[in-house]
């Protein structure tokens, strides 16, 4: 059949070779043969026989055959259709049925003129006639046929050097050696041929599943022959132009071998192309389907991403479920501790990943003028969006949880204040009711209003040393006026006291508290009507007492509406329902033994008032000595409750404002001091009047003194605590502000540092092939992002981190969770850090990919090639190569150039004024021949180079069939070009230019 179009469109170099003519000696002729007749017979026959087979080769692509070259050409038409259809040129008309021997020559003429006019870019000297071929002369027709196998096939057998002759046996020795590890020799185109292992190693060479070199039998020679032609001929269209006997039988025809072997070559060199051009496409469906998959990745991430912001952003934007403070601080610590440092830090790192890969796509799409649109849902803008909205509502909600739980806390506080009154009224309702003689189920009331076992209670403070006073004086002077635990001579005969009676105030005054009942602290509470009275002493004390009883009930009432609004607050606040019932009942249950405790009272005031008329009124001195030991003792109480209740401090400023309220406390225990003075000197006066007990006080002077030391005590401890929560507070507010300061620091680090990546290696670069600027620019950035990625510099950025790492563990130990001075922590802050470094791997590696595409890579094996086979075709040694030398030189090298493409191609690479002795003559020296080659082996990234490949597969045809594609293309790549290639219209092709096109400037 025809040949495949590929071999049409192979390269054909001009040629100084020789053949025969008329007027050459018979030696020219039979070159390479024995001087006898036989011989010379053998040798003839063998070429008619490869000549006939080459001539109808073409000829059939007509319709015609000639099985006599001698005579078949006589008449014109089959040469001229040969040449017609080698030239692939009309040559005009002819006579059809020509008769006369003029209508012959006039046919003959035709083609012969053709052929003449290049007979002198081939080499050969003389010209063929119509009188050649009508007198039937045999070795002028063979020549005229090797002259257009040398032009079409050849072509580059030449006079003198023989240069491309020697580069197509260079390519076959090569071949053949390499396949054979030697074992095979290749030296010329005769008797090298002659056993046939040589053809089998070619074709192993190109088609390794045809041939295995190894199991021939090496002494077959006509079966190792005719199993070399048949593959030749039914797998790679190789016509069969040699007979296996003629091999065998005789010194082969060189010329009938070399044409042979041409075949080979440009069979070869077109599956290169197409293996070249296949790696291309090949290349280009691996980088596409790794966008895809970078481009499903970021959509996959995206959507996974938007999910999970979709879904914190309603939860954040809930009120958040928690009653109790308990609650609340779990809440807070899985949201600062899971949420803010493991939970959010991740997905702000696949937030940054994700705009490091849309930038990566973004950059790789721009190279090639396309670019990356992502769904709505999925774009930067709307996530970063999404992002910001999440931001607000946690931000809101953790705000919410503070305030609840700020709230809480202040429900804690006011919840502790109110059972620290409760329970000292409790405790006092508790006294009085004992006192006033309550039935008993009085206790079992108190009982139930009591507070829970682990209720808070405020401690006593112990005493600490005071300035000397009067009060000291009574001290150090033994005085025991007012302590229950007087002296017995006190009491003896001489002091008897002028207005009571001292044994019933004693019996009022020192009873033991029964058992089971909760006294108040230091005293002893005796039933004001345990037993009859005994004198009006005792009944007038007692009045003075349910007197002084009602005054301090006055006074305790006053701390009802502070347990009310105790109880506001706590509902204000937020109390969970059923503990705010539990405190209300709890008031209201005080408020009603207060009532009881009234009617208590006016009715002892009744039982003692029917008694007055036994009773003397009681010594006014004792009197008002009661109510200001109860005044002042009250105050005191009041005051150690004061300085001993909670606070609670979260800011420097509250705790400046504990430490201003202490002078306060101060003045206001200095005048108590001054009420205990009076009192002690009043105790003195009665005391000089013999007064030694008063039944109308609770409190005696020891008691009194022993509460100010109290009151004193607690106040020095509030102040040491109230000093230390300052000392604490202003350390935390000073880390945090360090911490922001080192979060600022590393912020504008991690900003100048991007900054400075984009200065080395702007967004966007493209390096384009052949570009020698942009590539030295490419490989001075890589240099300068090598810089930046050593280990040194890589430990320099993490050191960064040092500062902040320190400030963020010590607010870590201290359970400081909130900074109002920064948002950043120290897992975002190591993100931006961890975001640089990718952001720096991505660029250098963005860079080698473009660098990777505007330089091929040649390995060491490949370039031994190249500088064998120059300097094998470097007949002047002088280290270059002429226009002749440089066509033989890349036909070794087994690549293929068409007519019209090599003197550009040799110009393009080649250099004037190289040869001293040739100062105009155009060479190439071996770096010249090493970047030609460099760039049949590049794979250049261009839209054009793209579709040169399609075209080579495709045969030159416009449209690919899946065969092709799958037959050139790895099964996967295929798949993909598949189902994007369309079919074209009314025809069963698959167009591959659009697609191209797509690629290359598509979105």
């Amino acid at each position: 059949g025809r040949f495949p179009s590929t071999l049409q469109q192979a390269r054909r170099l001009p040629s100084s070779g020789t053949a025969p003519t008329a007027a050459m000696p018979d030696e020219n002729v039979t070159e390479g043969l024995s001087g006898s007749k036989d011989g010379e017979a053998a040798r003839q026959k063998m070429q008619i026989k490869s000549f006939t087979a080459w001539v109808n080769l073409h000829l059939k692509q007509a319709g015609m055959a000639v099985e006599n070259l001698k005579t078949d050409f006589g008449d014109g038409i089959k040469l001229l259709r040969l040449v017609e259809i080698i030239s692939e040129e009309e040559l005009g008309k002819y006579n059809q049925n020509p008769v006369s021997k003029f209508q012959k020559v006039e046919n003959l003429n035709i083609p012969l003129k053709y052929i003449n006019s290049f007979l002198k870019e081939i080499g050969i000297r003389n010209t063929y006639s119509a009188e050649n071929i009508i007198d039937e002369d045999m070795t002028l027709i063979l020549g005229m046929v090797w002259s257009l196998i040398l032009r079409y096939n050849v072509a580059d057998i030449s006079e003198g050097d023989k240069t491309a002759k020697e580069g197509l046996l260079l390519w076959a020795k090569t071949k053949v050696e390499e396949v054979s590890k030697g074992e095979v020799k290749v030296s010329n185109f005769h008797n090298s041929w002659q056993d046939g292992l040589a053809f089998n190693c070619l074709i192993q060479a190109y088609r390794p599943d045809l041939v295995q070199y190894q199991k021939l039998n090496k002494s077959a020679k006509v079966d190792n022959l005719n199993h070399a032609f048949d593959l030749a001929n039914d797998k790679l269209e190789i016509p069969r132009l040699l007979d296996a006997t003629d091999m065998v039988s005789m010194r082969p025809d060189e010329k009938s071998v070399m044409t042979y072997v041409s075949f080979f070559w440009k069979v070869f060199a077109a599956n290169k192309r197409k293996k070249i051009a296949a790696e291309r496409i090949t290349n280009v469906l691996q980088r596409e389907l790794a966008y895809r998959d970078l481009m499903e990745q970021y959509k996959l991430n995206g959507e996974q991403l938007g999910r999970w912001i979709k879904l914190k952003t309603a939860f954040f934007q809930a009120e958040p479920n928690c009653n109790s403070q308990a609650e609340l601080e779990v809440e807070m610590k899985r949201h600062v501790m899971e949420y803010g440092r493991g939970e959010k830090p991740t997905k702000l790192n696949e937030l940054n990943d994700l705009e490091a890969l849309h930038s990566s796509i973004t950059s790789r799409l721009a190279s090639l003028g396309r670019t990356f649109i992502p769904t709505e849902d999925t774009s930067l803008k709307v996530l970063n969006r999404w992002w910001e909205e999440l931001t607000y509502a946690e931000q809101a909600y953790e705000a919410n949880l503070r305030l609840k739980l700020k709230n809480l806390k202040r429900v804690e506080y006011y919840i502790k204040l109110h059972h620290s009154k409760a329970s000292k009224l409790e405790d006092w309702l508790g006294d009085k009711e004992r006192w006033l003689g309550k039935p008993s189920d009085a206790a079992a009331n108190g009982a139930a209003a009591a507070p829970p076992a682990d209720a808070d209670e405020t401690p006593p403070a112990g005493p600490v040393p005071r300035k000397s006073s009067f009060v000291g004086m009574l001290k150090s002077t033994g005085s025991s006026f007012g302590n229950r635990a007087a002296s017995p001579e006190a009491d003896g005969e001489g002091a008897k006291p002028t207005m009571v009676d001292m044994k019933a105030l004693e019996k009022v005054a020192s009873p033991p508290t029964p058992k089971g009942q909760r006294a108040s602290k230091g005293v002893k509470v005796v039933p004001l009507h345990d037993g009859p009275s005994e004198s009006v002493a005792d009944v007038q004390a007692k009045l003075n007492m349910l007197t002084a009883h009602n005054e301090e009930l006055s006074g305790r009432q006053a701390t009802v509406p502070e347990l009310d609004k105790l109880l506001a607050k706590i509902g204000e606040l937020g109390c969970p329902p059923m503990r705010q019932f539990s405190l209300t009942n709890r008031t209201s249950v005080i408020k009603e033994r207060i009532k009881d405790l009234e009617a208590l009272g006016t009715e002892s005031e009744q039982r003692l008032r029917e008694e007055y008329a036994h009773q003397q009124k009681m010594d006014e001195m004792r009197l008002v000595f009661a109510k200001k030991a109860e005044a002042l003792n009250r105050a005191m109480e009041e005051r150690v409750d004061t300085f001993s209740e909670i606070f609670v401090v979260d800011t420097v400023a509250e705790a400046e404002q504990q430490v201003a309220e202490i002078d306060g406390y101060r003045e206001s225990l200095e005048a108590l001091q001054c009420d205990l003075d009076a009192i002690a000197a009043y105790a003195e006066e009665m005391g000089s009047m013999r007064i030694s007990r008063n039944p109308y006080s609770r409190f005696g002077m020891p008691d009194l003194l022993a509460h100010m030391s109290r009151c004193e005590a607690a106040l020095e401890a509030r102040q040491v605590s109230v000093q230390e929560a300052l000392a604490h507070q202003q350390q935390i507010d000073a880390t945090k502000k360090a911490f922001a300061a080192a979060a600022d620091a590393i912020l504008e680090f991690v900003k100048a540092e991007r900054a400075k990546l984009d200065e080395v290696a702007p967004p966007g670069l493209v390096i384009q092939p052949d570009d020698t600027a942009a590539i030295e620019k490419g490989k001075a950035m890589g240099s300068a992002l090598d810089a930046l990625m050593a280990p040194d510099a890589k430990e320099g950025r993490d050191a960064k981190l040092l500062p902040a790492q320190e400030l963020s563990d010590k607010l870590m130990e201290a359970a400081e969770l909130d900074n109002p001075y920064t948002a950043q922590t120290i897992m975002t802050l190591k993100t931006q850090i961890d975001l640089l470094d990718k952001v720096l791997r991505d660029k250098r590696s963005f860079v080698e990919g473009q660098l990777a595409r505007a330089q091929a890579e040649i390995t060491s094996e490949q370039h031994e090639e190249i500088k064998k086979v120059f300097y094998h075709f470097d007949k002047t040694k002088d280290g270059l190569l002429n226009q002749l030398e440089f066509a033989a030189a890349i036909k070794a090298m087994d690549f293929e150039i068409g007519d019209h493409e090599q003197q550009p191609t040799f110009l393009r690479f080649a250099k004037e004024g190289q040869r001293a002795e040739e100062p105009a003559a155009m060479t190439i020296d071996l770096s010249g021949f090493t970047t030609f080659v460099l760039q049949q082996y590049k794979d250049n990234d261009t839209k054009d180079t793209l579709f040169a490949a399609f075209e080579t597969v495709a045969n030159g045809k416009d449209t690919l069939s899946a065969e092709d594609i799958r037959a050139a293309i790895p099964q996967e790549e295929a798949d993909y070009l598949l189902s994007q290639l369309e079919l074209k219209d009314g025809d069963h092709g698959l167009e591959y230019k659009k697609f191209t096109e797509a690629i290359y400037g598509g979105t």
